[in-house]
């Protein structure tokens, strides 16, 4: 079997080195766009950032206006003021929305047409794409060490990945676990659940697991299930944050996939549909959605959920073990408790199968009664 595995980023790791950003973006341009939301200015690390890029002599336009899963309007709008201004480098900052966001921005900025254009069609992609720089304020998403980037189109509800465009590859990743300190707690909570679940998916759905793979990726969910409840009971616990801040990098990277493992990301697939349609918390609604769909194969992949049990909780019960995990951290969650609606399930499993061309891949067949029976259980 022929891998290849390319991983263009420099990391950055540790406290403390996002004081690095202004040498590092000196490297790759001279006007930059910082890709956040209002957030990030108000706890001050904005200023610290477009100070750091003052003083090496950057440039730098601020586009602040990045909403929880991120509109391609929005994406557009800022394509469209990074073509103007002439933007030679973008830096995400913030979480997975901020970086999706940049991702998209860059992309947008290399043409003239709207980034939705790219999803069906990367090769379209041959516009000139400034580098990137991500600079995670949160763990969670891995965003800073892959391309892909999550867009709704609001109008239609559909949520997709945008992915398959080198180009959209950061050039440094800056993961300073000391921002992470001000992410507040539910959103502390959803984030690293997120990372767990990145690698819990692929893990029980690989229907050909390796054993570096694995190694990997139970090493991961782990680390989760030891430092979140460390973080939980002192947010301030830099030690938890900083292994945290390691896990979310590598989960949702090509390194998670050092080994020749495969599996695929289903339940992110129907979680995209839910938060396109509600616009929920994205690792709410995995939260709510695991159980029920961890419980629609289970009886086509035993041994992977026994291995789950066994080398990640040390039990004998995989789907229980993770739904004592959820109680344990406050993140047993149901659909009905997130706003959503039973009588929406058809609708939303319909939309699933749009937005979704990845299902095919499950263990089991994913169609629209398949994906509403797990809604319906998931209330």
């Amino acid at each position: 079997m022929l891998v290849r595995i390319e991983v263009s980023t420099a990391i950055l790791f540790g406290a403390g080195s996002v004081s690095k950003i202004g040498e590092e973006a000196a490297k790759l341009g001279h006007k930059a766009m910082v890709v956040t939301y209002p957030d990030i200015r108000r706890i001050g690390l904005l200023d610290k950032v477009l100070k750091a890029l003052k003083e090496k002599k950057v440039d730098a336009v601020v586009f602040e206006r990045v909403e929880p899963n991120p509109r391609v309007s929005t994406v557009n709008e800022g394509a469209a003021i990074a073509r103007k201004e002439k933007i030679d480098l973008v830096i995400g900052l913030g979480g997975g929305s901020a970086m999706d966001s940049a991702k998209a921005i860059a992309l947008g900025s290399s043409g003239t047409v709207s980034v939705w254009n790219y999803m069906d069609n990367p090769a379209e992609a041959k516009g000139v794409i400034p580098p990137i720089i991500q600079i995670p304020t949160m763990a969670g998403t891995g965003s800073e060490l892959n391309t892909s980037a999550v867009l709704t189109q609001w109008e239609t509800h559909i949520k997709r990945p945008l992915g398959g465009i080198p180009g959209l590859q950061a050039k440094v990743a800056i993961i300073d676990p000391e921002i992470t300190l001000s992410v507040p707690f539910h959103q502390t909570k959803a984030g690293s659940f997120d990372i767990f679940c990145h690698v819990v998916e692929p893990y029980l759905t690989d229907d050909a697991p390796r054993p570096l793979t694995d190694g990997i990726r139970e090493t991961c969910m782990k680390m989760v299930v030891q430092y979140l409840p460390r973080v939980i009971a002192h947010l301030d616990d830099i030690e938890a944050r900083t292994e945290l801040s390691w896990a979310s990098t590598i989960a949702m990277s090509k390194l998670s996939r050092l080994g020749s493992g495969g599996g695929t990301l289903t339940c992110h697939d129907l979680e995209h549909a839910l938060s396109g349609y509600y616009d929920i918390t994205h690792g709410d609604g995995l939260a709510a959605l695991l159980p029920a769909w961890m419980k629609s194969f289970d009886k086509v992949r035993e041994d992977r959920f026994k291995s789950l049990g066994k080398n990640v909780f040390g039990k004998n019960d995989g789907i229980k073990a993770t739904e004592e995990f959820l109680d344990s951290i406050g993140m047993r969650l149901r659909l009905g408790q997130l706003g959503c609606k039973l009588e929406d399930a058809q609708a939303i499993a319909e939309l699933t199968i749009i937005s979704s061309p990845m299902l095919k891949t499950h263990p089991t067949l994913l169609d629209t009664n398949a994906i509403a029976k797990i809604y319906r259980d998931s209330f």
